[in-house]
């Protein structure tokens, strides 16, 4: 059965047994909504069900201190959990931002905050994003949300109002990992010592509970194990067959576990600066560490001058070679499409057919930006031949106890430059 089909089921449902102030909710939704661009739910995999990510997995800080944006660059970039558009949105306020991405159940996430900017307060924002529970989610979905939200949207929230009765972090396939990691906490006895690495006040108190109390536990053979299973990898992290084969040839994955988590801990305090771990450790952020734009001063920015920032997006439900062939010549500036390379077979000539779309898109002096879990992609010579001059910019060596950024878990980090 098709998205679609789910839908219409569902207004058919809606228009027998809803009250007449249920059925007059779902007849004035639109099928698009200010930022959602249509799509035809038949043309996307019917395993795209719900979200794969709730959260995003890709440091936007490092992004900025590459970008170098300004209020009149063009960006493309993966949805994801939204959480790094809604970033640069607040940082560098670009005209326009395409946000795409092939499964419809990210965009309905994105949608919700947008909307949720668009006419929540800060409290109920926070308790939705950073807390994960709100006890009246479908009040404010009925009373408030739904007036900003498309029909697509509107519907897979109402189905999945439950997503915020206990918490949304454990929510799609990265919410199988969360539970994985609170499960194996519980059953090793290491619970206390997860909310005391969580409150530390100094690297060196933080180092110190890592390797004595919990550098075993994620190094333990069930781990290392479940890490080798590609079943596990796609259905839990959501890291394709292709991309784990790279990261295999790389060194293997308790190298991996190593080069990632013991440069983070001896870097980045957990309590104020690195969100991404914060939230897998304790299923929830906290108001002194989250994204930027769970932050008042970042919500404030996007609320301001009635959501004014929030103008800049444009949401694709689609691949990301089918929207680049939408776009007219030289009409982008930045491009930021993440890891998804690796995700392709060496051997089609997918790659190729999309940077030669990128190629045509992105305006002279452009940039394209992209992560990889190779220390150097096969793909790379492949923006060199459609017109792009590629420079690393960092490279994570084996055994290197030196963070690349706050996540750590890419083994490099590239920039292509239109010629």
């Amino acid at each position: 059965m098709t998205f679609a089909q789910v839908c219409q089921i569902f207004v058919d449902w809606s228009s027998e047994y809803l009250p007449e102030n249920k059925k007059e909710k779902l007849n004035n939704i639109s099928d698009t909504s200010v930022w959602r661009m249509p799509y035809n739910p038949d043309t996307h995999c019917k395993e795209l069900r719900t979200f794969i990510y709730s959260f995003t997995w890709e440091d936007p800080d490092v992004d900025i201190q590459h970008l170098s944006l300004s209020p009149s660059d063009s960006m493309f970039v993966i949805t994801s959990a939204g959480d790094n558009p809604l970033h640069y949105s607040i940082v560098s306020s670009p005209r326009n931002i395409r946000s795409v991405d092939m499964n419809p159940c990210q965009g309905h996430l994105l949608e919700l905050k947008l909307a949720s900017i668009k006419c929540l307060d800060y409290s109920d924002f926070f308790a939705l994003f950073g807390r994960g529970y709100h006890p009246h989610f479908r009040k404010l979905l009925d009373g408030k949300i739904r007036h900003h939200l498309s029909r697509s949207a509107y519907l897979f929230w109402i189905e999945n109002v439950a997503s915020f009765s206990s918490s949304f972090y454990e929510q799609g396939y990265s919410g199988r990992a969360v539970r994985l990691a609170q499960f194996l906490f519980k059953i090793t006895g290491v619970r206390k010592d997860v909310e005391r690495l969580c409150k530390c006040d100094s690297l060196e108190e933080q180092v110190h509970i890592w390797k004595t109390k919990l550098r075993s536990v994620w190094l333990n053979p069930v781990v290392v194990a479940l890490l080798r299973s590609s079943v596990f990898c796609w259905n839990a992290l959501g890291v394709p067959l292709n991309q784990r084969k790279m990261l295999l040839d790389e060194g293997g994955v308790y190298q991996y576990i190593c080069d990632t988590l013991d440069p983070v801990f001896s870097t980045y305090l957990l309590k104020t600066q690195n969100y991404f771990y914060l939230l897998p450790l304790l299923g929830c952020y906290t108001p002194e560490c989250c994204p930027f734009y769970l932050t008042r001063e970042g919500f404030a920015k996007l609320k301001a001058n009635n959501c004014e920032r929030l103008n800049a997006f444009e949401l694709h439900t689609d691949s990301i070679i089918n929207v680049l062939r939408g776009l007219s010549l030289s009409s982008l500036t930045r491009a930021l499409i993440m890891d998804h390379l690796d995700w392709y077979d060496p051997d089609s000539s997918e790659a190729d057919a999309e940077i030669a779309e990128l190629s045509r898109v992105v305006a002279p002096g452009g940039l394209v930006f992209w992560r990889s879990a190779s220390r150097c992609p096969w793909y790379n010579e492949l923006f060199s031949k459609n017109g792009f001059h590629v420079e690393a910019l960092s490279i994570r060596e084996k055994g290197s106890n030196v963070a690349l950024d706050r996540v750590n878990m890419y083994a490099s980090f590239w920039k292509a430059e239109k010629t």
